[in-house]
């Protein structure tokens, strides 16, 4: 229950009466805001230490002792707080014994203390003190029950659809930078023998090129997969919600019929999966590669890089060519950036053919979860939402 007061209580000298923690935190109160407003006015604050801590104390259990003792945050902070999680300071106390006051203020990755130096001497002292507000909890069990009930608890997970997407950017920026290091190559520039060192230069270039090539090609469709299991994740029907054997079994079926049976299974779509659009085959086309490539399977067609005729064992070269041009050319083709930049194109171009297949609402928030690197999930209500932006900051009050 919360307590009100005004500030015209008891004066404290801790120089003349020492008082342990204990008899602060027993003689603490959290007048209303007005009351700290014109307590803040009248300018007649005693000398304080600011501490900030990050470690060792747990926001939430200090929160909620605050809470179940004094009621909702009466702070300045507080008082003018959007109702978002995008915030400065998510709540902030203001507590007073006698003509002291106690200011605690909760930002994303600290917690700020403002404390008179009468009562709190130093950072040790000010990290027990706040340790011991929360073991006074046990004073307070009834209240604390109570207030667990607005508390929503959500686990903090890592959203795999914006990892995957935002490596595989990076891969492709990494791509374009390299490339426009490497010269176009034809017989014309390589007529006449290269130096070794430009020679490695190029080669090693190329590689380099070919193994980025390589793995976008590989997390494509772990790209594709992830996007359409996120959109199961979030928009399965009840039923499967409801029972994890039949949702496990919808998601360990084959991608093609995970794709065809989306508007089945999903809420919010409001037309059928053609699964003959040329949309549709280009994905198919590029998980049939992935078999290939992860698997090693010898697919002739995309191994090829070059044509040679044979009389017994004198070969018969279709084009003149170089030792050096051999080797970068070989190099190029297990890297074509063409055929990798075509397969995202063909992606993103799915995945906006599913989207706009969504009612409007729906896919407002679809996308909303998509964008957002770090998510929640509640598991008391089997869903997920969007805890915070993706632009946190840290800062310091002076």
């Amino acid at each position: 229950m919360r307590v009100t007061c005004s500030l015209t209580l008891v004066v404290v000298h801790r120089k003349e009466l020492y008082l342990t923690n204990d008899e602060i935190i027993k003689n603490l109160v959290a007048p209303s805001s007005k009351e700290c407003l014109d307590f803040t006015r009248a300018d007649k604050k005693e000398p304080s230490n600011h501490y900030k801590l990050n470690e060792d104390i747990s926001p939430y259990n200090l929160f909620l002792y605050l809470f179940a003792r004094f009621g909702k945050p009466n702070g300045m902070l507080s008082l003018f707080r959007e109702e978002d999680s995008d915030q400065l300071f998510h709540w902030h106390y203001s507590l007073y014994i006698g003509k002291y006051n106690i200011e605690i203020m909760c930002a994303t990755y600290k917690i700020e203390i403002f404390a008179p130096t009468e009562l709190i001497f130093d950072k040790d002292e000010c990290l027990i003190f706040l340790k011991d507000c929360i073991k006074d909890i046990k004073n307070y069990s009834t209240e604390v029950k109570e207030k667990r009930k607005s508390i929503e608890n959500w686990e903090m997970i890592i959203n795999p659809f914006a990892r995957i997407q935002k490596q595989i950017n990076l891969l492709l920026n990494e791509i374009e930078h390299l490339n426009e290091e490497v010269p176009d190559f034809n017989h014309s520039h390589i007529d006449k023998d290269l130096d070794t060192e430009t020679f490695n230069k190029w080669s090693n270039l190329i590689e380099e090129i070919s193994a980025k090539v390589f793995a976008v090609k590989c997390l494509t469709p772990v790209y594709i997969e992830t996007f359409i299991n996120f959109i199961i994740k979030i928009l399965c029907k009840e039923e499967y919600k409801n029972n994890p054997e039949l949702y496990n079994t919808m998601i360990r079926e084959n991608i093609n019929i995970k794709i065809q049976s989306l508007h089945q299974n999903c809420i919010g779509f409001t037309n059928s999966i053609d699964r003959n659009d040329d949309v549709f085959k280009k994905i198919y086309t590029i998980f049939n590669h992935r078999n290939d490539l992860l698997h090693g399977n010898f697919n002739i067609k995309q191994l090829k890089y070059g044509e040679v005729g044979f009389i017994k064992k004198m070969p018969l070269f279709k084009k003149i060519s170089s030792f050096q041009e051999e080797m970068l050319t070989t190099a190029i083709s297990s890297g074509n950036i063409k055929d990798v930049l075509q397969n995202i194109d063909d992606v993103q171009m799915f995945f906006r053919y599913l989207l706009l297949d969504l009612d409007d609402n729906i896919r407002n928030q679809v996308v909303i979860l998509l964008e957002s690197y770090s998510i929640g999930w509640n598991s008391s209500k089997n869903m997920l939402g969007v805890l915070f932006g993706n632009n946190l900051v840290d800062f310091k009050v002076s």
